[in-house]
């Protein structure tokens, strides 16, 4: 949408915060397959070897074919972290924010 609108994805800067990481994100087969065919940087494996999807891989992916060249993810894993809302791991509610801005 930004680059319809006159942006050049060259110039973009993207940084992608803390997420549960593709070692963590259990999946059922079925979806890391129908995930993946649509995006095959996503496919990945948990830790203790069950299906899983990497969802920053599939993103950073995704924006690279766009032709965004100034990418950095996030090395937290929000499942590992105990700094960090899960409710993967906590199964309880919270809160995160997100942000975008223009320069």
């Amino acid at each position: 949408a930004m680059a319809g609108l006159g942006a050049d994805p060259a110039r973009i800067v993207a940084r992608t915060g803390p997420a549960v990481c593709g070692r963590c994100y259990e999946v059922p087969e079925e979806m890391r397959a129908e995930v993946a065919a649509a995006e095959p940087a996503v496919h990945a494996e948990t830790s203790w070897g069950t299906p899983a999807v990497d969802v920053a891989a599939g993103v950073h992916a995704q924006l690279e074919r766009l032709g965004v060249r100034d990418l950095v993810g996030s090395p937290v894993c929000t499942r590992e972290s105990r700094d960090h809302f899960s409710y993967r791991r906590d199964r309880t509610t919270g809160r995160l924010a997100s942000y975008v801005w223009l320069d």
